[in-house]
């Protein structure tokens, strides 16, 4: 009987010691026992949010999506109650706009809650903030490519009325310049002759003057005389004639010079070279390199990847919550989906307590990398061998397990060792997902500069280390 009361007693101080453990831990995560105010917002589409996200202020974590009221009517809202942690509401004003965000791509959604304005009354308890509707990145891209097409279709059009335009304008100048190059001999055989005519009707009007020669004996018949006037007429009439038709030619010419054709040809030319430019500077604004130095090409090739990765990761999380779950906690602990989110300081908190950080693969920059045409660092095909030959050991078990490429980089300043140590993990990372077709959540890449973790057997480096996470460490 003793016994029984015994083991009863002890079952009750168990029960209530795990049950206060269980409180304890959901207070802590949740902030359950802290003072919260709950505000309101509507939203016409929420976007896949779910009840229980997180809200956060200004960045902030400061709380969680408590409801969410459907609307009973297309016309209607989704209401959202908002608990927030009642030391952010100094920050949460009247005019505090509430949108609904992503982490990267296709990361969990979260309510974001942007600062108001110090001029603006602090927003009261049970307060309606206004929102803004979240943004569609499929119209985006859509918008992006029919940019590109009507721009593409602008330029094909530009083209095909210049060929028709050039094609004209040759035209008419051959037919010109034809037309003034037949004129030309006839004109000038026509006043050779004229100036010849001229010469000799010169010397027989001094033969008559002078009463030399036949001519003169000419003028003693009136009937001669007569006709000799009547033929110097006639010449005198032919070289009015030719005097008419050297005029009309010059006016060929100066009309001809006139038009300026060649002058316009070559304004047509630059008229459209300029609109060429603009074209250019208007597509190159389009995919001009963002404040991370990447141009906007590569950036909707990247988007494009993303979804495309993420829609892969969606169908694999369940099964890798099954095996994964322990050795990922301390990855997604801080809300990381993706492993190269993973970020300096929080990586080397993990080497500290996992075993598998202590043993690496190490290669160096001098072999691994060489500069390319625009002078940034590319994978040399030596360096290429050097990383199939280190993962070959693990080839078996390679799709099952976890891959982190660590960067370092020896020289330069603290910002600079930063860019390109993450440089390089990133081109070794890529080059593992895509060769060795590993699942893109499974491979990632931190930069630690030149400082390698505590414990790893070296203390400074300038290359990668790929460290293999097999299932003996998960």
């Amino acid at each position: 009987m003793a016994i029984r009361k015994w083991a009863i007693g002890l079952f009750l101080v168990l029960g209530a010691g795990l049950f206060t453990a269980i409180l304890f831990v959901i207070g802590s995560r949740h902030d359950l026992f802290g003072t919260h105010v709950d505000y309101y917002t509507d939203f016409r589409d929420i976007s896949g949010l779910p009840k229980g996200a997180d809200v956060r202020v200004s960045g902030l974590e400061a709380g969680q999506v408590k409801d969410i009221q459907i609307p009973g009517s297309p016309a209607s809202k989704f209401r959202l109650t908002l608990q927030v942690d009642a030391k952010t509401r100094g920050m949460i004003r009247t005019d505090s706009v509430v949108s609904i965000a992503t982490e990267g791509i296709v990361g969990a959604k979260y309510v974001s809650i942007q600062e108001g304005s110090s001029k603006a009354p602090e927003a009261k308890d049970g307060a309606t903030l206004p929102s803004k509707e979240p943004l569609d990145i499929g119209a985006v891209i859509e918008k992006g490519s029919a940019l590109l097409s009507n721009v593409d279709s602008s330029i094909n059009d530009v083209r095909g009325r210049l060929d028709v335009a050039l094609g004209s304008v040759t035209r008419t100048v051959n037919h010109v310049d034809g037309l003034v190059e037949g004129v030309k001999p006839d004109i000038l055989t026509m006043a050779g002759n004229a100036s010849k005519i001229t010469g000799t009707l010169n010397g027989i009007v001094a033969d008559l003057n002078a009463g030399k020669g036949p001519a003169g004996l000419l003028l003693k018949d009136e009937e001669t005389r007569r006709q000799l006037q009547a033929t110097l007429s006639n010449v005198q009439q032919v070289s009015v004639n030719l005097k008419d038709v050297s005029a009309r030619a010059d006016e060929i010419v100066a009309d001809v010079q006139s038009r300026d054709l060649a002058l316009r040809v070559q304004a047509t030319l630059n008229s459209v070279q300029d609109l060429s430019q603009r074209l250019d500077q208007a597509v190159s604004s389009a995919l001009a390199p963002d404040e991370m130095g990447r141009d906007g090409a590569s950036n909707i090739r990247e988007t494009l990847s993303n979804l495309n990765r993420g829609t892969t990761n969606l169908a694999q999380d369940t099964e890798a919550l099954k095996h994964e779950f322990f050795f990922r906690g301390f990855f997604k602990k801080r809300g990381f989906f993706d492993l190269e989110k993973l970020a300096p300081a929080d990586y080397l908190k993990v080497c500290e307590r996992e075993k598998a950080c202590e043993s690496r693969t190490w290669l160096d920059a001098a072999s691994l990398f060489v500069s390319g045409v625009d002078g940034k660092e590319q994978l040399a095909e030596a360096g290429r061998v050097q990383i199939d030959s280190a993962v070959a050991p693990f080839l078996d078990t390679l799709q099952d397990d976890i891959v982190i490429v660590e960067g370092y980089c020896a020289a330069g300043t603290a910002d600079q060792q930063y860019m390109t140590s993450r440089g390089r993990a990133d081109l070794v990372h890529e080059y593992l997902e895509t060769h060795f077709h590993l699942v893109h959540s499974d491979v990632g890449f931190v930069a630690l500069r030149n400082k390698p973790p505590q414990g790893s057997g070296r203390k400074t480096w300038n290359g990668v280390a790929i460290v293999v996470f097999g299932e003996d460490q998960k």
